[in-house]
């Protein structure tokens, strides 16, 4: 009797879920009792969000206005002087056109092939996802390349082949992100996996086409395998935010800079601290955009049914614990054994496959689908603020400008931030009161 109450000390673990207890959707319980599927998220109330080309329009009016905004930084002049040469506030004769130009093409290539093919579809009536329209979207690329290097050819005359190289420095940045693949360059959301595609409904909630009627993967299988998908819809995603928030700050902020005559005093900290201000802009509004409050609430759902295992010490009597299967959707508290280690599973549900880490770090990061939205938004909270600061302590008149004009656009970025956050906030803390509640019910039936 002294030895079995030694065991039990020992091993003080949760009761062992027979193997018949464990969770599949896809067929009827052996015990006779009522399948028990993955948690149901709370839907999210319908957002506005800006269209692609609504979304162009402000970017372009956004890139172009850091890029005027330098170019005031650095040839501002004194014309209110009596005996000044310029008659101006800026001294536009020492201005080179053509790079102003190859900045204003590559910065509004998106918003001039969504224009086009908008113009397609409406007057020849071709299919959107048709050959004619993406061999029109190549022959488009080639004629940007073309027209660039044309524009080239006139800089030349006037600089060194080593200051062109800095026209070109991006396309380093962009075959090491995107390879030598061309469609990223002028398409802003990532493509379709395969037949797996992202989309968004009539009701305007994201979902995947492996998902049921109700949005929700019943297959641990599938839970899988949407996961991967939208982790790597998720990370093309990050990889467009980077590169074009690049382009933007580079092209807006440093190509006058590089280009500049070298008999120009240029306020060095000034014009860097503008150059870091578009950045930082920029990917807010890319995040913004390709990181909406519903696709957060996609990802948050793949986390509802993927689950998350914890790795357990010590030894357990094989009748404690079961074989992890593939096929099996694993509820709470369940112990199985994966490989050398034991596990217990921690989430309502479980189709992660145990001691995988991008399981882990994929539960991790979407579990409170309002965290990445807080995070960006003490980002854009922390650039406003700094913003003001510096509009505060300003007392020249093109610093009061360009922080100004620049103001504008980051409170709207702002303002939509907020708005996600709150309302993807109050959601998970009811779905959190629902799931509880839940629980507490399970556990009074057994």
């Amino acid at each position: 009797m002294a030895g079995g109450r030694r065991g039990n000390a020992r091993n003080s673990r949760p009761p062992p879920i027979p193997i018949n207890q464990s969770i599949n959707p896809t067929k009827p319980n052996n015990s006779g009792k009522e399948d028990v599927f993955p948690p149901q998220p709370v839907p999210l109330p319908d957002i506005p969000h800006d269209s692609q080309i609504t979304f162009e329009i402000l970017v372009l009016m956004y890139s172009v206005s850091g890029l005027c905004l330098q170019y005031v930084n650095l040839y501002r002049s004194v014309w209110w002087l009596q005996h000044s040469y310029n008659s101006t506030a800026v001294s536009f004769y020492l201005i080179d056109p053509s790079i102003i130009a190859v900045s204003v093409f590559l910065l509004s290539r998106r918003l001039v092939w969504l224009a086009l093919r908008a113009a397609f579809i409406q007057l020849l009536g071709v299919s959107p996802t048709g050959r004619f329209l993406s061999c029109s979207k190549y022959c488009f690329i080639g004629l940007l390349l073309l027209l660039i290097s044309y524009m080239s050819y006139f800089i030349m005359k006037t600089h060194s082949l080593v200051t062109i190289l800095y026209l070109i420095y991006p396309a380093s940045v962009y075959v090491i992100l995107f390879g030598v693949s061309l469609t990223p360059f002028i398409d802003l959301l990532p493509a379709s996996q395969g037949k797996v595609r992202i989309f968004k409904d009539k009701v305007g909630i994201y979902r995947t086409n492996l998902a049921a009627a109700g949005g929700v993967v019943t297959s641990p299988e599938l839970v899988r395998m949407e996961v991967a998908i939208t982790k790597t819809d998720f990370n093309a995603r990050l990889k467009q935010v980077l590169f074009n928030s690049l382009l933007n700050c580079y092209y807006a902020g440093a190509i006058p800079c590089l280009f500049a005559q070298s008999f120009l005093q240029i306020e060095f900290w000034w014009v860097l601290q503008h150059t870091f201000i578009i950045f930082i802009g920029s990917v807010t509004l890319y995040l913004v955009q390709l990181f909406p409050a519903g696709y957060h609430n996609l990802l948050h759902r793949g986390v509802l049914g993927l689950g998350i295992w914890q790795r357990m010490t010590g030894r357990l009597s094989p009748s404690f614990y079961n074989t992890w299967s593939a096929a099996t959707m694993w509820p709470y508290g369940s112990i199985v054994r994966h490989g050398k280690d034991l596990y217990r599973a921690e989430g309502a549900v479980n189709a992660a496959e145990p001691g995988n880490t991008q399981h882990v770090r994929y539960y991790y990061l979407f579990a409170d689908p309002s965290v990445a939205t807080g995070c960006v938004l003490t980002l854009q909270g922390a650039l406003v603020t700094g913003q003001l600061y510096l509009l505060i302590r300003s007392h020249v008149w093109y610093h009061l400008i360009s922080q100004g004009i620049l103001l504008f656009i980051h409170y709207y970025t702002l303002f939509k931030l907020a708005r996600d956050y709150f309302v993807l906030s109050k959601v998970y803390q009811a779905e959190q009161v629902l799931q509880m509640k839940s629980q507490a019910g399970s556990l009074q039936t057994n």
